[in-house]
């Protein structure tokens, strides 16, 4: 795994937070999370570890790992308990993988790749954790990776504190003609013994579509925080790889090559004007850096991808692309509109001011074109390395569904074929939607409420309608074109990945 990074500039630029963003993230950092029950694995970042920590760490998954099958066994063994999912499940069916080795806590590593119906989850042995890759319908083992070694623990991973990872995540990097799983960690690194630690975001990447045993990555690499230590990273997937930030002013790119590029201090040009990338909100493209640009009067001064499309051209129907403000001395100043508060797929979730309400739209990432609007400000999303809380509606990422359809983000919900979006959300006195799933039925699902109890609902994207689901229904945390994920306890003391493959 290399160290190795091209610097791309000479300078180190420092940014700001937006309002709150700095408490909420206090607040998130030293509140203990109690995760019973599904933990959300998509587009959220999490830290690392070179090996588990607390009970059980020893242990290895069942239902055909790398260590009990290889590359074309057939289906998984079926679900040793009987789910209460939603009536579209066939819960007679399906398969499961049992997590014995995590540690009570942390958020099982998973994820999905819809563009090939598979679903790659982690395994943890003597020589490291290795990558199991299964077909979403019939649980037939595709591919496992040789184990992979993250970097050692921090100290503050190693003394288990409740609120900080101590495994990887994997996340699916979704380029233009083949998604990656890409499995990556936070942790520390050297080079040798004459070298001080750094802390390090380290990725191995492995094509979705890959078959057979013992896989060695298409690309490794480490991400080193150039001063030694991260100022509260982020980890954003995009298809030209995962993009490590920090409020430092930190911006570096790991490709599915293994490349590693250091963007030091270098602006991007954004609607024609110099600004330095936006460390909340920057996704890398195929072509390039699509980000926010400088904060102007409370507002983002628009975005774009650097030399390409940019949001002066792609503002929705009816919203201003520069608008007229007020300043402070009494005057009046232009304003570049919208601001990308998101992303899942190869699709941007953005906010645009208006004299009324604001306005969310999906646009295309590689395009900036508008696929749907919805009359309603979005819910930006929190990328922050941390464990991830189904509760937290900034820390539950957009979803799109399989056939890239579909997209939802906390309660709003839209049609990327008919343009249309709908705020599910409404009433004084009704409880937050957050979704966290749809798939190409156009059924989203997820919870209302923001404090436990938290009840479980399906909504119709094509028409609105919100239905609650019995309390004790479990609601998956991802889909693929034939079969939903559920991540969950079970009521037992052991994380299960179960599979349940669609009706009919």
């Amino acid at each position: 795994m290399g160290t190795g990074t091209t610097r791309t500039g000479t300078t180190r630029a420092r940014t700001g937070t937006r309002p709150g963003a700095g408490a909420a993230r206090a607040a998130r950092a030293v509140a203990p999370l109690l995760l019973a029950g599904s933990l959300l694995g998509a587009l959220s970042g999490c830290a690392s570890g070179d090996g588990a920590t607390g009970a059980g760490a020893a242990g290895g998954a069942s239902g055909g790992s790398a260590a009990g099958g290889g590359a074309g066994e057939a289906g998984g063994p079926p679900p040793s308990v009987k789910l209460a999912a939603p009536a579209a499940f066939d819960t007679a069916k399906g398969w499961e993988v049992k997590a014995g080795w995590l540690p009570q806590g942390q958020p099982l590593p998973f994820a999905v790749s819809p563009r090939n119906g598979a679903v790659a989850y982690l395994d943890k042995g003597p020589k490291g954790y290795v990558l199991t890759v299964r077909e979403a319908a019939s649980g037939r083992v595709l591919a496992t990776g040789r184990p992979w070694r993250g970097p050692e623990l921090t100290e503050e991973q190693a003394r288990e504190d409740p609120t900080v990872l101590a495994v990887p995540r994997i996340a699916v990097v979704a380029g233009r003609d083949r998604d990656y799983f890409a499995v990556w960690a936070r942790g520390r690194a050297r080079k040798d013994a004459l070298h001080e630690y750094r802390e390090v975001v380290a990725a191995a990447f492995y094509p979705a579509d890959a078959t057979g045993r013992d896989l060695t990555p298409s690309g490794a690499g480490n991400a080193q925080a150039p001063d030694g230590e991260f100022d509260r990273p982020l980890v954003l997937p995009g298809p030209g790889g995962l993009l490590v930030t920090s409020y430092g002013g930190d911006h570096l790119l790991i490709a599915p090559d293994g490349r590693v590029t250091d963007r030091g201090g270098r602006e991007v040009v954004l609607n024609g004007a110099s600004a330095a990338p936006d460390h909340l909100q920057s996704f890398q493209g195929t072509e390039g850096l699509v980000t926010n640009g400088d904060d102007v009067l409370g507002h983002d001064g628009g975005f774009g991808a650097e030399g390409g499309w940019q949001s002066t051209r792609v503002a929705p129907p009816g919203v201003e692309a520069v608008r007229t403000e007020d300043t402070v001395g009494g005057g009046t100043s232009k304003v570049l509109n919208g601001r990308i508060v998101g992303a899942a797929g190869g699709q941007l979730l953005a906010e645009w001011v208006t004299d009324g309400d604001n306005v969310s739209a999906v646009h295309d990432l590689a395009t900036g074109a508008v696929r749907a609007t919805a009359p309603c400000p979005p819910e930006e999303t929190d990328y922050g390395i941390g464990i991830p809380s189904p509760r937290n509606r900034a820390e539950v990422p957009p979803a799109v569904s399989p056939d890239e359809r579909f997209f939802v983000k906390a309660g709003t919900v839209f049609d990327l074929r008919t343009g249309k979006g709908t705020c599910t959300d409404g009433g004084a006195d009704a409880r937050k939607i957050t979704l966290a799933t749809v798939g190409d039925d156009g059924i989203a699902y997820g919870t209302a409420g923001e404090e436990p109890p938290l009840t479980p609902v399906s909504v119709s994207v094509t028409t609105g309608a919100v239905t609650a689901l019995p309390e004790n229904a479990v609601t998956p945390d991802a889909m693929t074109g034939r079969a939903g994920v559920f991540v969950t306890y079970a009521g037992t003391d052991t994380m299960r990945l179960i599979v349940l493959p669609l009706k009919g």
